[in-house]
């Protein structure tokens, strides 16, 4: 059934004239605020994008992230060193222990190594006048300072004082721990040649005597030079 238009008798004017009407009025109302807004030089509004650098909050409980662990290698290269007078150098590895530069590189086997760990005093060398276990001590650390072994001791055929007093004395058995145990001697008497009992006793202490034959080396030691 075709819609009929109802108009106001006293207007003249239809229920659809009115809307269409107040449609228009609402829509220049908007246009006119718009307009009255850029006239009065109020910026419209506008988005703005989030440029900020920022790092975000990490949420509490998450791990952070984890660095690279930056690899340290050891010194690897040409040591210059001292060896029973004479300057060798040489190129070593970082591994290499002194005792083993000293046994397997240069031939200097009175030295022996034991437990190669610091504790029975076999590879005992003599580092700047003082007793030094060798397999303690790296090769490349080794520069520029005075090592004395066993073979350093003697001047040619003639002993040192201290070696001819452990074989005049027969101080030994089956001989492995003497080359450590004159070292320990020579450092010993070189600053006190009449030691007591306890002196020797004392400079042996890290040298183990695998015959046991102490009471022996202690004697000897302590009739002094």
């Amino acid at each position: 059934m075709a819609e009929v238009e109802k108009k106001d008798k006293k207007s003249g004017i239809s229920r659809r004239d009115f809307i269409k009407g107040t449609g228009l009025a609402v829509g220049g109302v908007a246009i006119s605020s718009t307009v009255l807004g850029t006239a009065c030089g109020t910026p419209a509004a506008t988005t703005t994008p989030n440029t900020s650098t920022t790092k975000p909050t990490p949420t509490p409980g998450t791990p952070a992230p984890v660095k690279p662990v930056e690899i340290i290698r050891a010194p690897e290269g040409v040591v210059s060193l001292n060896v029973n007078g004479q300057k060798i150098v040489m190129e070593v590895k970082p591994e290499w222990s002194l005792a083993f530069v000293l046994r397997e590189k240069l031939g200097l086997v009175a030295l022996k190594v034991g437990c190669d760990r610091g504790e029975c005093g076999a590879c005992n060398i003599l580092v700047d006048g003082k007793p030094h276990l060798a397999c303690t001590m790296m090769a490349i650390e080794s520069g520029d300072r005075t090592i004395v072994t066993l073979e350093g001791l003697a001047s040619g055929p003639n002993l040192h004082p201290v070696q001819k007093l452990f074989l005049d004395n027969s101080t030994f058995q089956c001989g492995y721990c003497t080359p450590g145990m004159i070292i320990s001697a020579v450092a010993l008497l070189t600053k006190t040649p009449k030691p007591t009992l306890d002196q020797a006793r004392l400079a042996i202490a890290g040298n183990l005597c695998y015959c046991g034959d102490y009471t022996r080396i202690v004697n000897t030691i302590a009739k002094g030079l």
